[in-house]
């Protein structure tokens, strides 16, 4: 039988409205997915049809039509030329679309309204992007309890909540999905009341001190995660409770969501993650926490400093000059200095030898 993914379901319920068949966690993933996109025509104000919207998209040149995780834009801009001819959402208005990526704030932030025919709102934070600055913004959480997009996100919810009025969903792809909680936990509690649902797609975790905290705990129960089986960027830091679903892709790849196996209005869920899965998870988390905060802000800095050197701006730099981005990083870590190389191979040596990990690999087929 043929594995279905979000353009089997765009196929199947496309036909039908919201009030014909309610939202659900398909419906969640595919509007967030859709933060990737450049609504610029949205922004200041503005509030166009989605039909306009994706028409504006269009016109623009393929190096801004398909500016974002290069793995998965194309499908991301063939949804969205679907989904604005299909009756489920073709008649839904973009808003608030708010776009930020500065280097000096160490910022990459995204996100888009979108108002439901049902008379509801949903929230799309963006995720990580291909631009270094968006990875680096993304690795400062290991050692930072708030960072820059997470404050934008949370004034960002403030003012769209104040300015629609109307009952809300939040959610988004990767970051966008630790994005969306971090906004949802940190809204005013009359606009707090009006969240329906928060849906968190393969997003990165939080510190143990914020699950515990009380604004984490007064929205618990309307957050919906969902992790592949082997997923590797949803299961970083500590994390509340999630689903677990199945991929048609291996390892990292899976975090891909178009590569999510969908049956009618929901996920295809599966009893745990993979063993390898797992057991990364046990590594790099432990590997974190063996690391004392000031350690995991040194290690950043310093690869950050290495890919930078290169003068690359996005991945996309790094792959197509391989060759002057491999010799200019390596002459910056031989001019870092022995006591910085030693600290950087330090680092990364715990990652692969840490001793909780070997210690506890054995027992790791019991689950988390």
């Amino acid at each position: 039988m043929k594995k279905t993914d979000v353009f089997d379901y765009l196929q199947w319920r496309g036909d039908l409205t919201f009030e014909q068949s309610a939202f659900n966690e398909i419906d969640a993933l595919i509007l967030s997915v859709f933060a990737y996109l450049d609504f610029s025509s949205a922004r200041n104000g503005r509030t166009l049809s989605f039909q306009a919207a994706v028409d504006s998209i269009n016109e623009m040149s393929d190096e801004m039509k398909f500016d974002g995780p290069f793995a998965m834009m194309r499908s991301v801009v063939d949804l969205a030329a679907r989904a604005a001819l299909s009756p489920r959402f073709k008649d839904m208005d973009v808003s608030h679309f708010s776009s930020i990526t500065e280097e000096e704030r160490e910022i990459q932030f995204g996100a888009v309204t979108f108002r439901l025919s049902d008379g509801t709102a949903f929230l799309s934070f963006r995720g990580t992007d291909n631009t270094l600055v968006g990875w680096k913004e993304d690795l400062n959480m290991c050692f930072t309890e708030e960072i820059p997009s997470q404050i934008e996100a949370a004034k960002y919810a403030a003012e769209v909540a104040e300015d629609i009025g109307m009952p809300m969903r939040l959610g988004g792809h990767s970051k966008g999905g630790n994005l969306a909680i971090w906004a949802g936990t940190h809204l005013a509690p009359e606009y707090q009341k009006d969240i329906l649902c928060i849906y968190n797609n393969d997003g990165p975790g939080f510190s143990e001190k914020f699950l515990k905290s009380s604004i984490y705990l007064g929205v618990r129960e309307r957050i919906f995660s969902f992790v592949p089986e082997a997923s590797i960027v949803g299961v970083l830091m500590e994390h509340g409770e999630y689903q677990t679903i199945c991929s048609f892709n291996a390892s990292v790849l899976q975090h891909n969501p178009f590569s999510w196996v969908v049956k009618r209005t929901h996920f295809v869920y599966v009893g745990d993650r993979s063993v390898s899965a797992r057991k990364f998870e046990k590594s790099v988390n432990s590997w974190i926490r063996s690391m004392t905060a000031e350690e995991r802000e040194e290690l950043v800095e310093t690869i950050y400093d290495i890919l930078v050197s290169s003068n690359a701006k996005t991945i996309d730099d790094l792959d197509k000059a391989k060759v002057k981005s491999f010799l200019s990083m390596h002459r910056t870590f031989r001019e870092m200095g022995i006591k910085k190389q030693a600290q950087l191979m330090m680092s990364l040596s715990k990652l692969f030898f840490n001793s909780d990990v070997l210690i506890g690999s054995g027992d790791d087929s019991h689950g988390h």
